[in-house]
Formats: C-alpha cells, structure tokens, sequence
C-alpha cells in the first residue's frame, strides 16, 4: 500500500501543460531573438566599420591632397625666387676683360630675398654655398644647413622639403631650391615657411566629437598636430598610439590605407596616406565610440520591438494551449487511475474531430479490451493454479495482444514439457543415485589402495636420497683430491721453467766461452807471426840478436801451447754445448708432460664438478619428488574422504528422486491424457 501511494504521488501532475508549451515557445522564441540580435549587432558593427573605413581613406587622401596643393604653392614661390633674374651673377666688361661685380651681385641677391619675405611669410630666407655654409641671408638664418637636409638637397638637385618642422624652437616648413646658372648648381635658396599652411589643413579635419589629424615623417617623428606642443616636443607616432607595429609599418613606409587599433585600450578607426613630394604622411583617428550611440540606438529600438511581438506571441501560444491542455488533462486524469488498476471507471468522450478524440476513444477501447484479457488470464491461471494444464484461453486477442495468447499457450506447453521432463528426471535420477552409490563405493576402495602405494613410495624415495648423499660426499673428496693434484703440478711447472732459463743461460755462457777461446787462439796466431817477424831480424843482426833470438823462440813457444790450449778450450765448450743442448730437450719434454698431466688434471676436476652438480641436481629433483608425493598422499586422503560423502549424497539423492516423483504425480498432463 505504501508503493502504491508513492506511485500515485510520483504520477501528479507537477507542471500543466499549458505552463511547459508557454515555457518551451517562450524559451525558444526567446533565444531566437537574442540570437538576431547579436547578429544583427555584429552585423551593424561590421557594417559601422567598413563605411567608416571605406569613408576615412578618401578622406585621408584628400586631405593630403590639400597638403600637397599647399606644398605645391610653396614650392612654386621657392622656384620663383630661384628663377629670378636678380639671383644671376653680374659681370662688367672692360678693355682687358671681363670683370665680375660682386658687390652688385650681392645686393641684387639680398633684394630678392627682402622681398619674398615680405610677400611670402618666411620666417626666414638665405642662400648657402654649395657646402651648405650660408652666403647671404635675413637675420635667423642658420650659419649651416642641417647635414640631413644639405645631402637630400645635394641628392635631388630639385625643390626639397625637410621632413622636420621644428626650426630654432618654432615650427615652420623648410624648403631648399638649387640656383642654376648656365645649368650649373651655384647656390642653395632655402626658406622657411610659417606653420599656419599645415595647422589650417589640421585643424579643417573634424569628423567626429573626438577625432584628431596630425602628420608623421618617415622615421615616424609627428611633424603636425593641432597641439603644437606635441611637435615642438618631438613626440612619435608610438607615443601617441602604443606599441602598435602595424601601423607604424603602414604609415612610414607611405601606404594609403584605413585600419582598426586599439589605442589606450580604446578601438581607433586610423586612416593614412602620403603627401606626394615629400616625407611625410597625414594620419587620422576616430575612436568608435563616437559613433556607437548611433548603433546602441538601432539596437535598442530592434529590441523593443522584438519585445513586443515576443508578448503578443505569448498570448497566441497560451490561448491555443488552453484549447488543447483542458481534454489532454482528462485523458491523463483517466490513464492515471488505469496505472492504479481502475479498470471500470468510463472514459468521457471528446468531439473535437481531431486527434484529441480519437485519443479519447482509443482509450475507452483500451480499457475495455485489457479487462476482457485480464479476465480470460485470471481463469486460466486459475485453472493451472488446481494442476489443471489441459486449460485453453477462451477470448480472442487482437493486435500485439496476441503475444499475451501465445505466451499462455507457451507456458502451459513448457510446463507440461516440464512437469513431464521433471518425471522422466526423477527416474533416471534413481537409477543414477543406485549406480553412483555403487561407483562411490570402488572409489573408496581405490583411494585406500592409493593412499598405501603413497606411502611406499615415500619411503623408497627416502632411500635413494640417503644414498645420494653417500655419492655427493665422495664425489667433493675426490673433486678436492683433484684440486691437490693440480697445485702440485703447477708447482713442477714453474720449476721446470726455471730450469729451463738456468739451461738457456748456460748456453749463452759457452757461447762466450767460445768465442773468449776464439779470441785467445787469434792472439797466439798473431804472436807467432810476431816471433818469425822477430826471429828474422834477430838474424839480420847477427850476433847482436843472438839473445833477442833466444827470446823470440821462448814467444813462439808460448803462442804454440796457447793456441793448443785455445783448440782444447773450444773442443771441450763444444760437448759441453751438447750436453746442454740435450738437457735443454730433455726439460723441454718434461715441462710439456707436465702441462699435459696439468691439463688432463683440469678435466678430472671439471668432470667432477659437473657431477657434484649432477648428483646436487639429482638431490633437488628427489626432494621436489618428495614434496609431490606427500601432495599426492594429501590429496589421496581427500579423495577418501570425498568417496564416503559421496556415497552419503547418492542415497540422499535417491531420496529425493522419490520425493520429486510423487509431487509430479499430482499435475494433470496433457501427455498424461494422450497415454
């Protein structure tokens, strides 16, 4: 009952349709028109900023153009004023030749530039030689060209313009004309205009409440502003606009173009381009706030209008709701008493000739065939609830309800199937409890049988491991013996190879020996030459030499019995080598008997290391065997074990078989019928 009442309370209706469709249209509606408008506000902001940009570059170009046409005036006057006769030097001819006259020269000069600053508002105007040292001037002209300027004016050869505008703490324009005489470069005339030509065109540009216009030159020095302190402080175009690259590349490079930056962090519409003839480029900005109250505007007035339809909107889908939820909640209202089992209660029709009533019909069909079927489903499993599985459905169900038909004929054939197969179980299940009582009494048998050849087992294996420790201890005695036998070979090794070097030492010595005994046997040779050298010019002297002869013949005799000595001294150093020579074999023979007896001792002592591993291995092996064996044994004795629950669970098995046999019997089957 307590399910039940939370299942009723969960099916409340907790939200009215008419509050989900004026929800869902509202929702959808409303993100319909904050999409639009962001939209249309992006749109509106593009659209902004490319007529502006499109209107700024044409602006910014002919603003410069208006520069240029004042640069162009200037020029025109600086030409003039390099063109004027008065400018030519002046030469006198006399009898002997021609003489120029300098001094009138010099004040034709002076004339012209007195006057063209009276006329043109120079702040200044001079003439400079072709080093750039000033000639002939009014008071303030520099004494020399600044060096940038005087190379650009020596470069050009033409009408120059200086790309500075600061001029003794002043600004004003500079500008540089060539004076030619008979083609020739003679004289530089430079001027300097006052600042009022290019703070005109400034100050003329006026766009929007915050708009500026200023120029730049090629190296990105601000040459006119409408704050002329700004020029005067040499202020860059990175210091009235930020790090800003772009635009720096724009503009001093001399492009015409208009872009989008942000400038204290504030977007700026910039627009640039170059006056033509000279190093400079004019530059506006317009912040876009000034014209966002323009698109603010717009937007708001889209806005309020888009509220407006929204409302009536509102008012449309709520009436149409009404029309639609009032049948829809008394369909409900019955589909919810048919969830809590209320199979009676009528349906009450709707004639709206739409989907509502046939909804409302279907409905009053629905529940009227789920209680025809519930019916026939209560008899017939009330019949199979008394053992009666011969019970046929009687109603005739339609559409997917045949599958309720189907599965009651299914079930009742699978519980005969069943029941019947239960029977046949139960028998076979006897006859196998009989046979297994009869498997479970051999397999106790076996496992006794088992259990003693274990245990025999065991002790024959405890034998052969007894021995084999017998095998493993005389096989170290023989392994260290081994060990023993090599040391003393090595020892006979090492002597004999010091024996060896005693022999090869004495060899040597009767190598020198020999040839001492060499030596010895020349001297004699020598000697005796010696005597018969003497003994003839003994002879010569006559009686004179008879003594001296004397002397000699003793010499002789000496050489004599040294040489035999020498011959007997080699003779006997010649079998003394022999001997030597076949000692030296002889332990030659000896010291590789031993290397032998040394290398076969190496073998008896790796064959017997192999067999302690071998008889170790085997030990190990007869171990492990022993562990499997007791394993074996254990699990022998569980075997055992299990043979007797076994032959316990086959005749509670058989028990059973006849407790299940006579709960079968109660069941009135179909296949019993037809038997």
């Amino acid at each position: 009952m307590t399910k039940k009442k939370a299942d009723s309370h969960n099916r409340k209706i907790k939200r009215s349709l008419n509050g989900r469709i004026l929800r869902s249209t509202t929702f959808n509606i409303l993100i319909l028109v904050i999409v639009c408008c962001v939209i249309m506000a992006l749109s509106m902001q593009s659209l902004a900023n490319n007529i502006l940009l499109d209107s700024l570059q044409p602006m910014a170009r002919q603003s410069a153009k208006t520069v240029e046409a004042n640069i162009h005036m200037l020029a025109d006057r600086m030409m003039t004023i390099a063109g004027d006769s008065r400018m030519r030097s002046i030469f006198i001819d006399s009898e002997e030749d021609v003489l120029f006259d300098e001094e009138t020269t010099q004040m034709n000069r002076e004339n012209v530039l007195v006057e063209a600053a009276e006329i043109y508002e120079f702040y200044t105007i001079a003439l400079y030689d072709l080093d750039g040292q000033l000639v002939q001037g009014i008071s303030g002209a520099p004494e020399r060209l600044d060096s940038n300027f005087y190379a650009l004016l020596q470069t050009t050869d033409n009408l120059t313009t200086d790309s500075s505008t600061i001029f003794q703490k002043n600004l004003g324009i500079t500008m540089g004309m060539p004076v030619k005489e008979d083609g020739e470069t003679i004289l530089y005339v430079v001027g300097v205009y006052k600042y009022d030509t290019l703070n005109d065109v400034i100050n003329n540009i006026n766009i929007g409440k915050h708009s500026n216009a200023y120029m730049v030159n090629r190296e990105g020095n601000v040459v006119a502003h409408p704050d002329q302190s700004i020029v005067l402080a040499g202020s860059t175009l990175i210091e009235l606009n930020g790090e800003n690259e772009n635009m720096l590349r724009h503009v001093t490079t001399g492009e015409t173009g208009a872009i989008e930056i942000p400038i204290d962090e504030t977007q700026t519409l910039v627009a640039f381009s170059p006056v033509r003839g000279t190093q400079w480029s004019l530059v506006i900005q317009i912040p876009k706030s000034d014209y966002n109250h323009l698109i603010n505007t717009a937007m708001m007035v889209a806005i309020l209008s888009t509220i407006a339809v929204l409302f009536l909107s509102m008012l449309l889908v709520l009436q149409l709701a009404q029309s639609i939820s009032r049948p829809v909640k008394r369909v409900t209202s019955r589909m919810v008493a048919l969830s809590d089992g209320d199979l009676h209660t009528k349906v009450v029709p709707v004639y709206s000739r739409d989907e509502l009533q046939v909804l409302t019909q279907t409905l009053d069909d629905t529940v009227q065939s789920v209680n025809c079927y519930i019916s026939d489903i209560q008899q017939v499993l009330t019949q199979i609830a008394d053992g009666n599985l011969c019970v046929e459905p009687q109603v005739e169900y339609k559409g997917d309800f045949t599958l309720i038909q189907s599965s009651l004929h299914t079930i009742i054939q699978s519980m005969n199937k069943t029941l019947v197969g239960f029977h046949a179980a139960a028998t076979r299940l006897a006859e196998m409890s009989e046979e297994m009582n009869g498997q479970s009494s051999q397999l106790h048998q076996a496992s006794i049988e088992q259990n003693q050849s274990t245990e025999v087992l065991v002790q024959e294996v405890s034998h052969v491991k007894e021995r084999l420790s017998c095998v493993t201890e005389s096989t170290n005695q023989t392994y260290m013996k081994t060990e023993e036998i090599t040391q003393c070979v090595g020892e006979a090794n090492i002597c004999m190879s010091s024996l060896s070097s005693a022999m090869d030492d004495i060899n040597a010595n009767t190598q020198e020996i020999t040839k001492i005994a060499k030596s010895i046997e020349d001297i004699a040779f020598q000697t005796s030459i010696l005597a018969i050298n003497a003994s003839v010019e003994a002879a010569r002297a006559g009686s004179a030499g008879k003594g001296f002869a004397v002397v000699v013949d003793e010499v002789r005799q000496l050489a004599t019995r040294s040489t035999k000595a020498a011959q007997e001294a080699t003779e006997m150093v010649s079998g003394t080598r022999a001997i030597i020579q076949t000692g030296v074999e002889l332990t030659a023979a000896t010291a590789g008997s031993l290397q032998a007896i040394s290398s076969v001792s190496d073998q008896i002592s790796t064959i017997s290391e192999q067999l302690v591993d071998a008889v170790q291995g085997q030990e190990s092996a007869l171990i492990s065997m022993e562990e499997r064996i007791e394993e074996i044994s254990t699990i022998a004795d569980r075997n055992l074990q299990n043979a007797s629950g076994t032959k316990q669970s086959s005749e509670l098995l058989a028990k059973e078989a006849e407790a299940l046999q006579s709960y079968v019997k109660k069941f009135n089957l179909k296949e019993g019928r037809k038997r």
